[in-house]
């Protein structure tokens, strides 16, 4: 007997004899919903071609192969595996029929980069079948601190299979994989739009805050949108309780309850909000450094030796007025500089030293086989 999650589409598959008497629930191991399990007769004459429809609708059949003129135009393309990446369909022709554009070839080095992640985090039946990139919005960051250093720390490659959207943390020219990673059931989102200028994505969820991308190609957004939108259901309500498993862990790619302190699945241990806040409060800069922002904390360590010679005149000038003026200006340079580093170390979780073993890795990795 097949279950379906509802909200991610995960298929589990129970043996008939162990199917119990009853109707019980059981909760999805990857986005933490809540599953109910109908007794093997009571399911066989409930129709269940409502729930088998669905899911059919929402999967597609893996091709046997990629299509010859792709591989012509791209020889590249050869590297990844046609069950686990649908790519005439993430690199189609354009009107003239040519696969070799630039958009596929932006696409193409994407999914070069973020392949090794996308390898290990693909489920049983999971197909990778659009690829974008864009920039998290994150307005703290612009208005009060970082700038258009926003742009070094929060560029994503958004890829979207059968089952989910997967947000993997690139540099910003997108040539490497760095911290964070995220995942979101389509069943978790309650609508999907593009921007007034189509260079946006938004994606609202049913419980939780947004997401929304920005400095994003025009092609992506719609091909995006156009892919989410007939696998939402807005109608259906979360469940009491239920909380998304959206961040996941860097090293084994498994969904983790909000910001956890280390892995239950894997160990690893991940870097702490706290003590990259506590860093940033004794020295500007260093709590950026210790999350590995390092240009961003070297400029914050330079700002902070400016803070400090302000204060040192004032503290040389004497009396009570200037000694209260130098502690006023350090207080709020170092506490504002504290508030945005934990800012910065509480969108994801980030891997506090080296990661598990490979063997280890590998057993994680053939387990999503």
């Amino acid at each position: 007997m097949d279950i379906v999650c509802r909200h991610c589409n995960a298929t589990y598959t129970i043996a008939d004899h162990k199917v119990p008497a009853r109707k019980a629930a059981a909760s999805c191991k990857r986005c933490g919903n809540r599953i109910v399990i109908e007794p093997l007769r009571a399911a066989e004459k409930a129709a269940p071609a409502t729930v088998t429809e669905k899911a059919a609708s929402r999967v597609r059949a893996p091709a046997a192969r990629h299509d010859q003129p792709l591989v012509d135009a791209f020889p590249e393309v050869s590297q990844f595996h046609p069950a686990r990446y649908a790519m005439s369909e993430i690199m189609p022709p354009n009107r003239k029929g040519r696969y070799r554009t630039r958009l596929n070839k932006f696409k193409l080095k994407i999914l070069t980069v973020v392949k090794p992640t996308l390898d290990a985090l693909l489920q049983k039946d999971e197909q990778v079948v659009r690829i974008a990139g864009g920039t998290a919005y994150y307005p703290i960051e612009i208005l009060f601190g970082n700038g258009f250093l926003t742009m070094l720390y929060n560029r994503y490659a958004l890829v979207a299979t059968n089952q989910r959207l997967v947000m993997v943390n690139t540099n910003h020219r997108m040539t490497g994989v760095r911290h964070y990673l995220f995942q979101m059931a389509y069943g978790d989102i309650k609508k999907v739009s593009r921007g007034l200028f189509r260079t946006s994505l938004n994606l609202v969820r049913k419980k939780g805050r947004r997401r929304l991308f920005t400095s994003m190609k025009m092609a992506f957004t719609r091909e995006l949108r156009e892919f989410i939108a007939p696998r939402l259901s807005p109608e259906e309500v979360a469940a009491p309780g239920y909380a998304a498993l959206e961040c996941l862990c860097p090293s084994c790619c498994t969904g983790l309850p909000g910001y956890a302190a280390a892995c239950s699945t894997c160990g690893a241990a991940f870097k702490s909000a706290k003590k990259a806040a506590l860093r940033s409060l004794l020295l500007p800069g260093w709590g950026d450094w210790y999350l590995g922002h390092r240009l961003l904390g070297g400029l914050e360590l330079l700002g902070s030796l400016f803070v400090w010679s302000v204060v040192l005149n004032l503290l040389a000038q004497g009396g009570a007025e200037n000694a209260g003026g130098a502690a006023l200006i350090l207080l709020f340079y170092n506490g504002f500089d504290a508030l945005l580093t934990r800012h910065m170390a509480r969108k994801g979780v980030m891997l506090e030293g080296r990661a598990p073993s490979t063997q280890v890795q590998s057993q994680l990795a053939a387990s999503h086989a």
